[in-house]
């Protein structure tokens, strides 16, 4: 099968456990920035794509009132760490699933359930593919689409999401590359909203 036939056949897979949180446009929107990452660093396609585009099919398994308890701003605390945990673990049971159906390598299958199951944990990677999923998943919310739908969807205001999303510019990302489309990306979004910025993103109060 042609690869980019089984990335389309992957997200029409996907896409009924991306319901939960309307995360289908985010796992499109990760997978573009995995491919302008993997265009600047190295790393397999066989692997990053898969996991980047499967990497949220486990929120599918939790209750509404439990997803706005695990994520965003305002989540915090042990619950907000185990419902998160049961999303990356379920996830990796759904992925590995769906990849099987699909008759997919069993190595790279291992690979790419175990990115999913620590996408969200941790502050360190096995592998550099690892860490494009990790970056290309929290670039979405520096994205403007991703941004204002963080906005919309954790209900929280647009300066309040920003200066949370530039708390955390220089400490959420594995590459320099992701960490400068970051700022790049956050520069707009404050243009959008006409904010007054300091000389570096990443050092607000």
């Amino acid at each position: 099968m042609l690869w980019s036939r089984f990335i389309s056949r992957l997200f029409k897979e996907a896409k009924p456990y991306l319901q939960a949180r309307d995360d289908f446009k985010h796992a499109r929107i990760s997978h573009q920035y995995a491919l302008l990452l993997m265009g600047r660093e190295q790393g397999d396609k066989k692997i990053v794509e898969p996991a980047v585009i499967l990497h949220d099919v486990g929120w599918s398994c939790l209750a509404p009132q439990q997803i706005a308890l695990a994520y965003g701003v305002k989540a915090g605390g042990l619950e907000a760490l185990e419902l998160n945990r049961i999303h990356e673990v379920q996830g990796a049971v759904i992925a590995r699933h769906i990849l099987q159906t699909l008759d997919y390598d069993a190595v790279s299958t291992d690979q790419i359930t175990l990115i999913v199951e620590r996408h969200d944990s941790g502050t360190e990677i096995a592998t550099a593919e690892e860490g494009m999923v990790k970056d290309a998943d929290k670039l979405w919310r520096f994205s403007q689409i991703g941004f204002w739908k963080e906005v919309e969807r954790q209900q929280v205001g647009a300066e309040e999401l920003y200066r949370h999303l530039d708390k955390h510019l220089w400490t959420w990302f594995f590459s320099l590359t992701a960490k400068e489309l970051a700022e790049n990306e956050l520069r707009r979004r404050a243009q959008e909203m006409r904010l007054v910025l300091p000389e570096t993103p990443g050092h607000t109060s």
